[in-house]
């Protein structure tokens, strides 16, 4: 939506300083928030998502260092050191958990323990950038949506945002790619591994959901070499579908929210009609109604209410009374 607010705005507004419409190469409108990058100013206040990956990277490299040194501590199946030093770090990062390689000795489990928790403050980071970029998005989109508001109007306003609607083509590009990473896995599992059908599927699936019993697992070389690479890109792929799924919600309450906002600002007209009822000494005219309004939203204080009804008591006292009093009929007369 924030893409259609900024063209809607630009076209609207003739202020050298309205917002422009982002867009990035290859970006193209979304429907409640936006599918482009955040404006710069916006954007300066993200975590560095490189500086993250690099971290990840770091936190993997050592790991598998340490792995390694520790390979007389570790027990289990094994094939090639490095490559299960390698698989093991990725299984543990991943919280995967497999158990056919796991630390015996006392030193080997205090690793463990330390490298564990690393690896949580890391996905820890990650989720709060997610988290932010929502929160940024909808508070984008509420900021632009008032401002749209300001520009045509509550009613017009409240028309566009009826008529966008929810994208949800991330959303079923995250299930292909997930379909696909799945069917890849399975492939593997049959080929390398000599897996029946059945295994390699239940395997498959205990992996990517980062369940692992581990009564099926990676066993050969190559395979756990795949599995370095299927495992990390595939908890990567489930986290991004969660990433989706949210953001999808978001849009919908965010959606919501600012057709309440803005409709608050609409003053009905029953209201109006209400407005010349002078029941009960209560209004005196549409005027009264819209001061009385725009105190209880907080838009002026009773101070202010006080003042300009002074100002039209003074003036409807300096108005002649035979001006404004009706012509008696002949009859009458």
């Amino acid at each position: 939506m924030l893409d259609h607010f900024y063209s809607i705005i630009s076209m609207t507004s003739n202020d050298k300083k309205a917002p422009k419409k982002r867009s990035i190469q290859g970006c193209k409108a979304t429907l409640v928030a936006a599918k482009c990058a955040p404006p710069d100013a916006l954007r300066a206040g993200f975590p560095d998502l490189k500086r993250l990956g690099t971290y990840f990277g770091i936190y993997l490299g050592v790991g598998t260092v340490i792995f390694y040194a520790l390979k007389n501590d570790i027990r289990g199946h094994k094939t090639i050191d490095f490559i299960d030093s390698l698989y093991l770090c990725v299984v543990t990062m991943t919280t995967v958990g497999y158990g056919d390689l796991v630390p015996h000795s006392y030193n080997a489990q205090l690793v463990c323990i330390f490298f564990i928790t690393v690896g949580m403050c890391l996905f820890g980071i990650a989720v709060k950038i997610a988290a932010k970029y929502l929160v940024v998005k909808q508070q984008m989109v509420m900021v632009n949506a008032l401002r749209m508001s300001r520009k045509m109007g509550p009613v017009e306003a409240l028309k566009e945002i009826e008529s966008v609607k929810i994208d949800y083509n991330k959303l079923k590009i995250s299930l292909i790619a997930m379909a696909g990473h799945y069917v890849i896995g399975i492939f593997v599992l049959l080929t390398v591994e000599g897996m029946d059908f059945t295994d390699a599927i239940y395997c498959a699936f205990t992996t990517m959901t980062t369940t692992g019993f581990g009564d099926e697992t990676f066993q050969e070389p190559f395979g756990r070499m795949f599995a370095v690479f299927w495992i990390s890109t595939g908890t990567s792929c489930v986290g991004q579908l969660f990433l989706y799924i949210a953001e999808i919600y978001t849009d919908i309450e965010t959606k919501k929210l600012a057709k309440q906002v803005i409709s608050n600002n609409i003053i009905a007209k029953t209201d109006l009609e209400a407005a010349d009822d002078i029941k009960d000494g209560k209004v005196y005219g549409a005027a009264d109604m819209i001061l009385y309004k725009l105190k209880e939203k907080g838009k002026i204080k009773q101070d202010d209410i006080s003042v300009a009804m002074k100002d039209l008591n003074d003036v409807i006292k300096d108005v002649d009374v035979d001006d404004v009093t009706p012509p008696k009929s002949a009859q009458e007369k």
